[in-house]
């Protein structure tokens, strides 16, 4: 399935906006629409009047996220809310003493055999056991079996976008790897679109396992673009230099070089300041020759092609006739003939023409470079043109394609240079350099031939490449990652190529939703997730492998009480109702999505009436919608919307450019319908089984009013009383959480701690879902936010205490939706980076909660956090008693000790002088034999 995804970044210093554009497909198995060659090209790009002109994800991220008073998601807001997220507290700050014995476990659920979106992929030249993989939002992995097992080796509060690795290959240096972070095409962040930046360069001295961000790279002022590191399109080191760390990145507007291992950089070739390249790239021969790429809208000067012999001087080597308006050019050099290399890239309006199954024309070019003598441009290099025999053979989903720049990749084999392997959003081999057309196959992406409306992916395989290595001791064992994760296959030469999924325990996967059956105990959680479709499991072992019964970008899903339908969406409101076997095979199936319903969202809410599974709600743009008899609906293998038992309610919500963005149904009493919209306002609806009759509960005037504007990202209704329910708004800028006990006559604020100001101002987090669970001996509440997973058993109010749980495994991580199970207690969290996690709740213990934090704690505050130098501490003293001062690091590791001797009771100071403690994350522990206090510090 495609979409069209845009991202928008904005830089203050250079005042002006770039709009990306990416089109991102998946097929494995993927259950399609046959009116989509016309239907989705209208949907994808959107209705002007609904996006503003804005389409498909970009559109729906904006709006649920942007600050309405500026209409822009806030400039570094990953990295402040992460900053205000570490002064919150955390179920990592209670030790096994104190924690109540009850309290859950949770456990990551996988799919233990579906990767996420992974754009760095590469292997241990010392070992090639050792494989080191990064997600677009899950952060770095590493296996030391080939692939077999994974283990995530950045800290969980550490920025989890990863776009470029590389090791130092050099003998002696083998221990050093370096990643960028800062996603500039298709990005996703670490959560359902939050589109902030990167946070520099981050090196490991330890092959691979911790890494630490570079202070060079990151900057000390988090509110304005300032430093390069915050996009990185590709790392390289110069392998020749055996004397000085030169490491070069690609990043935007420039590339940049060390020669000291990343603790200072120079700007050789580039600029920051308008008008930038966009894209960059950058590649490095055996012998130390820099080869760099950067986009046509940048300056005269800086455009272009460019070779230097120092990594200081370039000489632009583009040949005449290239064409003058390029985006995104990848480097391929040929490792065993480095005077041989290859330009692939998007080039609008030349080169090869290519439409896709929107009808819409892509162009792409192939270029061939020789270096003869001298600087390398004019005599000095030969050029040949190839694009004339870039793959256009196919269906609609099998043909070159790099989706506006999104998956680009060259290789050239490192034992014949006549092997070319190039990637879009399928992966080719030519065996003849591209001379011709007869010698080039496809390897990999969508199954070739692949078409509407059952759109199959490559066997072991997956669309939209973004990387591809060689084992260095047997060039015919090849590595390839993508959309969908990593693979391998042992013979490249073969036709076909067979693959191999190294997806196992690569938890990576970036999930939207996710759903359980609420009438029994069944261990089934199905899940829609970006780019990889809806995904089922049925068992508690984590290792088990999923399923995937619909494909498409996973949307909402729902299951009918002891499983007796299953529901499936995609983006835009696409929606299929199926019978499906424990194994998680659909059995038949029926589209169900309204005929005249319109304005979908990209990720479009539904929901079963909890108390008569016959009965749905579903946001249509600017109406609500009900089917009054789903099992009215015949299983008819259809692939078109229908009207059976659909009605469209009247005086939903009138005005122009709203769309309905959360509905819930009551339990108890039944058939009570809250929504809300993405202006603001909530409606009820008594009994909405029989009745359209709204009632607008909207907070608008009093001592409690909502946001002046704000997208409503969820509506909880506590199970056990439909009068007490929670509204969430997910933009930045405002206040995130509401509550009523009166069914919307008053309301209270109970944001608390999340607000960093009582007006929701600030850098607070984005709050995604609420979920209220009745328990034993109370009530549970959830709160899923782009910086983890918060709870309380306590709501006060605007000083509500909500205490961050699973810190050391779902951390900092977005979760985008909780579903949970009253009978039992089960719940789920999806995330948008690390899958999906689930425990038991059936006592208000089993959450962490503040007052367990504040009996064992001593209160620590850092002024200032984060720091660029020395940070006072301090804390509170109860009572006279020895105590001592522990600093660790991220890993664990003790790196200061002090004891502080005997204290007497009242505020006490310590200076933490920043020495030669490297930059990172640091807990800072002071205990006086009865309690204990730990204060997260951020030295940069």
């Amino acid at each position: 399935m495609n979409k069209i995804q845009s991202s928008i970044y904005y830089y203050k210093e250079v005042n002006k906006y770039k709009t990306m554009k990416k089109i991102i497909p998946f097929g494995i198995l993927a259950l399609l629409f046959c009116m989509y060659a016309c239907e989705q090209k209208k949907i994808i790009f959107g209705d002007a009047s609904v996006e503003g002109g804005i389409g498909g994800r970009k559109a729906f991220e904006l709006r649920r996220l942007a600050d309405p008073s500026t209409g822009r998601i806030p400039l570094y807001i990953r990295s402040l809310e992460l900053e205000f997220a570490s002064q919150l507290p955390g179920d990592n700050q209670v030790d096994g003493l104190h924690r109540s014995a009850a309290t859950a476990n949770w456990q990551n659920r996988g799919p233990w055999n579906v990767g996420g979106r992974t754009r760095a992929f590469a292997m241990d030249v010392t070992n090639s056991n050792v494989l080191v993989a990064g997600s677009a939002s899950g952060g770095m992995y590493r296996s030391t079996d080939g692939g077999i097992s994974w283990t995530r080796t950045t800290n969980p509060a550490q920025h989890f976008s990863v776009t470029c690795l590389v090791q130092d290959t050099r003998a002696g240096h083998e221990n050093v790897w370096y990643y960028g972070s800062g996603e500039a095409y298709g990005q996703s962040a670490s959560g359902g679109g939050a589109y902030y930046l990167g946070y520099g360069i981050y090196k490991s001295v330890d092959s691979a396992k911790t890494w630490t961000a570079l202070p060079s790279t990151i900057s000390s002022s988090l509110t304005t673009f300032d430093v390069w590191g915050d996009i990185s399109w590709d790392i390289a080191i110069d392998p020749s230099n055996l004397v000085n760390d030169v490491v070069y990145v690609a990043a935007y507007g420039s590339i940049q070089r060390s020669v000291n291992g990343g603790n200072t950089w120079t700007l050789v070739k580039g600029s920051l300041a308008s008008p930038a390249s966009y894209f960059t790239d950058i590649e490095i021969t055996q012998s130390g020759v820099v080869y760099c790429t950067m986009s046509s809208d940048g300056s005269t000067t800086n455009k272009g092609i460019w070779r230097s012999t120092d990594g200081i001087s370039y000489t632009n080597i583009m040949p005449a006739g290239f064409p003058l308006v390029y985006d995104r050019l990848k480097i391929g050099i040929s490792p065993s003939d480095e005077n041989q290399l290859y330009i692939l890239g998007h080039t609008p309006g030349y080169g090869q023409p290519d439409t896709n199954f929107l009808g819409d024309v892509e162009w792409n070019s192939l270029w061939k470079y020789w270096y003869i003598s001298g600087t390398g441009a004019g005599a000095g290099g030969q050029w040949e043109d190839r694009s004339a025999n870039l793959p256009t053979t196919g269906g609609l989903f099998d043909k070159f394609q790099t989706q506006g720049s999104y998956d680009i990749v060259v290789k050239v084999k490192p034992n014949d240079t006549n092997v070319v392997i190039i990637g879009g959003t399928n992966l080719y081999r030519s065996t003849d350099q591209f001379k011709s057309l007869n010698q080039t196959i496809h390897i990999g992406g969508y199954l070739e031939g692949a078409t509407l409306p059952v759109v199959d992916g490559y066997p072991s395989h997956h669309p939209d490449q973004h990387a591809v290595f060689f084992d260095p001791s047997n060039a015919d064992i090849m590595y390839s990652s993508n959309d969908g994760g990593v693979f391998r296959t042992d013979d490249n030469t073969a036709t076909p190529v067979v693959w191999n999924s190294l997806n196992n325990g690569y938890l990576t996967t970036q999930f939207y939703t996710c759903a359980i059956d609420h009438a029994s105990n069944s261990n089934i959680i199905i899940g829609g997730a970006q780019d990889n479709g809806t995904w089922f499991v049925n068992s508690t072992n984590p290792l088990d492998p999923w399923v995937t019964p619909r494909g498409g970008d996973g949307s909402y899903c729902a299951i009918a009480d002891n499983s007796g339908s299953y529901y499936f969406s995609i983006q835009n409101g696409k929606m299929m109702r199926a019978k499906v076997n424990a194994a998680g095979v659909i059995d038949s199936f029926a589209r169900i999505d309204p005929i005249g319903a319109a304005d979908f969202l990209f990720i479009n809410p539904y929901v079963l009436d909890p108390n008569n599974n016959n009965i749905m709600y579903m946001a249509g743009g600017r109406n609500l919608w009900r089917n009054d008899n789903l099992a009215g609906i015949p299983y008819a293998q259809n692939w078109d919307s229908i009207s059976t038992n659909w009605t469209k309610l009247a005086d939903t919500t009138s005005a122009s450019g709203v769309s309905i963005t959360a509905v819930a149904v009551s339990k108890n009493p039944a058939n009570r319908v809250y929504y809300g919209t993405s202006t603001r306002k909530v409606y009820r609806v008594d009994s909405a089984n029989t009745s359209a009759a709204r009632t607008q509960i909207t907070a608008l005037a009093g001592t409690v009013t909502f946001p002046v504007s704000g997208y409503v990202s969820c509506i909880a209704i506590d199970p056990a009383n439909a009068d007490n329910v929670i509204v969430a708004f997910s933009n930045y800028g405002v206040y995130s959480l509401f509550y009523t006990t009166d069914a919307g006559t008053t309301w209270q604020k109970i944001g608390g701690n999340l607000e960093a100001n009582i007006n929701g101002s600030g850098n607070g987090p984005s709050v995604r879902w609420v979920n209220i669970l009745p328990v034993s001996n109370g009530v549970v509440y959830l709160v899923g936010t782009s910086t983890g997973l918060y709870a309380t058993s306590q709501l006060n109010g605007p000083s509500t205490v909500l205490v961050q749980q699973v810190v050391n495994n779902i951390g900092s991580v977005v979760v985008d939706m909780i579903d949970a199970r009253t009978t039992d207690g089960l719940v789920v969290v999806a995330t948008h980076g690390n899958g999906i996690y689930s425990t038991y709740i059936t006592d208000v213990n089993d959450i962490v909660s503040a007052k367990e934090i504040e009996s064992q704690s001593i209160y620590i505050t850092a002024s200032p956090n984060p720091s660029i130098g020395d940070v006072l501490i301090t804390f509170n003293q109860l009572m006279p008693d020895n105590v001592r001062l522990l600093v660790f690091d991220q890993n664990g590791s003790v790196v200061l000790f002090r004891e502080l001797g005997m204290l007497q009771p009242g505020k006490q100071n310590y200076l933490l002088e920043r020495g030669k403690l490297r930059a990172g994350i640091y807990y800072v522990t002071i205990t006086n034999g009865k309690q204990k206090g730990v204060q997260k510090v951020v030295l940069l």
